[in-house]
């Protein structure tokens, strides 16, 4: 089971390999940035823009909280984007591998932004439903079973991207990681 997904690969294949993945989430981030800036407009136009009287306040705040998560979002593809449109495979080996090993770690830094955009679109999933569910429960009961949603939705939106990462990313890494090592010793 582990076997297949620690396989290292030699720096060659690794090369071709981080070529065609680079390639392919280049496209991939300039997609989602696009799509989000998309979801900018509509949200604002639909939440904070709409004169309609049946929009509360809640439903603006929570347009509000939708835009500013969906802009984090964008804001993220981009910053992914440039940092696969940057890579340049003429540099130093090393250089080359330490960019790989990077790119594509499960956990980084720069992700952190990506939590609070899905705080904020869990507020903002609060204050809409609000209105509509608050005579059927007490706030609480409102409150959990929205965040209990919410948890569930997210765990296995987590899950299916950590299992693709296993799949196609993780080999990337381990060897970019090992090869590395080598390097240095």
């Amino acid at each position: 089971m582990k076997n297949e997904n620690t396989n290292q690969m030699n720096l060659g294949s690794l090369i071709s390999e981080l070529e065609l993945k680079d390639s392919k989430y280049k496209k991939v981030m300039r997609r989602f940035q696009i799509m989000f800036f998309i979801f900018i407009f509509f949200y604002a136009g639909f939440f904070l823009f709409n004169p309609h009287p049946e929009i509360t306040i809640l439903d603006r705040i929570a347009g509000a909280c939708y835009v500013v998560a969906f802009s984090l979002f964008t804001l993220q593809f981009r910053k992914f984007y440039k940092t696969y449109k940057a890579v340049n495979y003429a540099d130093p080996v090393k250089k080359v591998l330490e960019g790989a090993e990077k790119r594509y770690r499960l956990w980084q830094k720069k992700t952190l932004i990506t939590l609070v955009s899905i705080l904020l679109i869990d507020a903002a999933t609060i204050l809409v439903l609000y209105d509509r569910f608050i005579d059927r429960w007490t706030f609480w009961q409102f409150f959990c079973i929205i965040q209990l949603a919410y948890i569930i939705i997210m765990g296995i939106g987590f899950t299916f991207g950590y299992l693709r990462w296993r799949k196609e990313s993780r080999p990337i890494w381990f060897s970019a990681r090992n090869l590395l090592k080598e390097l240095e010793e």
